[in-house]
């Protein structure tokens, strides 16, 4: 046993105590809702989880552990004459009604609502802005929230009549939902902000910022560090005033060469107290071989996703998408009380408890099906046991068979499976987070590098990295092997290399872009279009730039575009002059040209980072990146309004 585990062990065996059954009234009596992935009726009897590559929810029966219907919330997803995977809807967040007569979808790509009569299967539909996803009803059933992600807006929706009657704005991209059990404010994590919102239910209105801070440094790069992102879930532990917020900790601050899996990102559940609204601790994994350090969590599991408390708030259970598992946290102690790994599909999702806490259902995203979890009790402490087969849940998988491989491996963490890293730290989409961006600036070799997204795909985007150093998807298993601590052979796994570059290049949609004002867009286009102004100088072609321009086979021998537009890094961690991945040198402040596809949704800017916004990328380059010298800042905004409608 490990420090950890006897630590752990003996921390559980002194606080934990079996959790008493549930009141009668119901299922969901003890807890406090915000919105997931999967949903369990009052009664314990049926479950409801989207499928959001198929555009459909499912109903389970738990008793016989099957579906009993598939709604269709749209026409099934193909892939087009290019082989792009791109549903419709692609619903991610459900939630009952108090009375369970209704439920209530959100479709990320529809920008809608929806709203399902549960005994008729009618479905009825509202417009809620740019890629919803988190969802909650009020405790008196009266109205429906909605957070709409790339508008940075949270919606009322009335539950009478299905219309928007409020609109509220947050300063960064809203996710998950919740309610806090001090004042019942609303609950809003702003997913690469580091941060929850409170909101004002009857106004949405800010009433408080709960602010996740960044953890130092402390000596050893293995210890968690780093700073927030991917705040994926917020939920209230029942019976007290305590808020935990599920996220990641990036740790930014260790350059490349000692840059590596160990270093990179940290797991990590914060706790928050309501009521005095203030932050109370971050619980973590740390390096289990450095003396007198003692992390929470036992073992090493990635991308935490979704947590479910047990009804009296002693047990917390997190699923943790990367590493395929799900951890037991003791909410007393704050200590891992038990792991169960594996799951017996790919890509957990989101999680609910039984009326009596004996059983989790699990959402696997990727192989479409619930795993179910049996939750025994013991004499000093809990196990969890993966009970029976997994529920499948869709009639037929609309997705090709080579991207969904390629969907389980860039989401996964799981080295007892494939050896994309090591133990279970880093996936692809640790970093490229919902297969876009983590907002942060990493120290590489070349010099300080922000992340890239892949939303979109790669295809027609020319070259790769910011200074056109490769020229295939499949060539990033040296980004395995050296950053995520994995051991890919490029050619024995070459099918495994095809199978991540064709979903990246085909199953990853651009985003849906913002709601924009048509008016300034338009005004904006003619603007960018202008020669004088030079954006479409570089800015060119279907996806916006001229990276392999002269050279459409991506030849890294031949003609190179790249550009001096004034961002050269000189001080402390400076650009480099560099080889790419053949030899072939590059300057030390000469760039390729990005993509403007789905800009919006991929702050901030500039190969380092070092700018907020889109505004900010137009001052910073006056003189050296177009002439927009002369522009005012009535065409200015315009110009943005236009960027952030591509």
């Amino acid at each position: 046993m490990t420090k950890h585990a006897l630590l752990a062990a003996l921390s559980l065996a002194a606080c934990y105590s079996k959790p008493a059954p549930p009141d009668a009234t119901g299922g969901s009596t003890g807890s406090i809702a915000h919105s997931s992935s999967i949903a369990l009726s009052d009664d314990g009897a049926t479950l409801y989880v989207v499928n959001a590559d198929s555009d459909s929810v499912s109903v389970i029966d738990t008793a016989s552990r099957a579906a009993t219907a598939e709604i269709s919330l749209g026409p099934a997803p193909t892939a087009d004459g290019s082989g792009n995977f791109a549903p419709a809807v692609m619903p991610r967040a459900l939630a009952l009604s108090t009375d369970g007569a209704t439920l209530y979808v959100t479709g990320q790509r529809s920008g809608l609502l929806y709203s399902i009569d549960i005994a008729t299967h009618a479905i009825l539909t509202v417009a809620v802005g740019s890629e919803p996803v988190g969802v909650t009803v009020a405790a008196d059933g009266s109205a429906i929230y909605v957070a709409s992600s790339q508008d940075y807006t949270v919606v009322k929706v009335d539950a009478a009549d299905l219309q928007v009657i409020a609109t509220g704005t947050v300063p960064a991209e809203p996710w998950g939902l919740g309610w806090s059990p001090a004042d019942g404010s609303l609950l809003v994590t702003q997913f690469a902000g580091g941060s929850v919102i409170a909101l004002d239910p009857d106004t949405l209105t800010t009433r408080a910022t709960l602010s996740i801070p960044a953890t130092a440094p402390r000596g050893d790069a293995r210890l968690a560090h780093g700073v927030p992102r991917a705040v994926y879930d917020v939920a209230a532990r029942p019976g007290t005033d305590e808020l935990w917020v599920a996220h990641v900790l990036l740790g930014i601050d260790t350059p490349q060469p000692a840059l590596n899996f160990e270093s990179t990102v940290f797991p990590s559940i914060s706790v928050f107290s309501a009521g005095a609204g203030t932050f109370e601790t971050t619980l973590s994994i740390d390096a289990l071989d450095v003396p007198g350090i003692d992390g929470s969590f036992a073992d090493v599991v990635s991308g935490p996703h979704a947590i479910a408390w047990t009804h009296d708030g002693s047990l917390a259970l997190v699923v943790d998408q990367d590493s395929e598992d799900v951890l037991a946290i003791d909410g007393v102690g704050r200590v891992e009380a038990a792991l169960g790994r594996p799951l017996p599909g790919h890509m957990p999702d989101g999680i609910v408890l039984s009326a009596d806490d004996s059983v989790a259902y699990i959402d696997e995203r990727n192989t479409a099906d619930i795993a179910v979890v049996a939750i025994a009790h013991t004499a000093t402490g809990i196990t969890l046991t993966v009970d029976g087969a997994p529920i499948s849940r869709i009639a037929s998988d609309p997705m090709p068979t080579t991207l969904r491989f390629g969907q389980q491996l860039f989401y996964s963490a799981n080295s007892d499976q494939y050896p994309l890293t090591q133990n279970h730290w880093v996936a692809c989409a640790s970093c490229h987070m919902e297969g876009r961006s983590d907002a942060v600036t990493w120290d590489f070799a070349q010099g300080p590098r922000d992340t890239p997204t892949n939303a979109g795909g790669m295809l027609g985007t020319g070259f790769l990295f910011r200074t056109a150093d490769r020229n295939a998807v499949q060539d990033y298993y040296r980004t395995i092997n050296i950053e995520q601590g994995g051991s890919f052979d490029p050619i024995a796994q070459a099918s495994e290399l095809d199978a991540i570059s064709a979903y990246v290049n085909l199953g990853i949609p651009a985003p849906k872009p913002p709601t924009t004002d048509p008016v300034k867009v338009a005004r904006g286009q003619t603007i960018f279009m202008n020669p004088d102004v030079g954006c479409f100088d570089c800015h060119s072609g279907p996806r916006f730039t001229d990276s392999g321009g002269g050279n459409p086979t991506l030849d890294l021998t031949g003609s190179i575009v790249l550009h001096d537009v004034g961002t050269c890094n000189t001080g402390s961690y400076p650009d480099v002059a560099h080889t790419d991945i053949l030899g072939d040198p590059r300057a030390a402040c000469m760039f390729d040209t990005p993509s403007l596809t789905g800009v919006a949704s991929t702050p901030p800017y500039l190969h380092d980072g070092s700018a907020a916004t889109l505004h900010d990328v137009l001052e910073q380059t006056r003189g050296t990146m177009g002439d927009i010298s002369s522009l005012s800042a009535d065409d200015e905004a315009a110009l943005v309004e236009y960027l952030r409608s591509l």
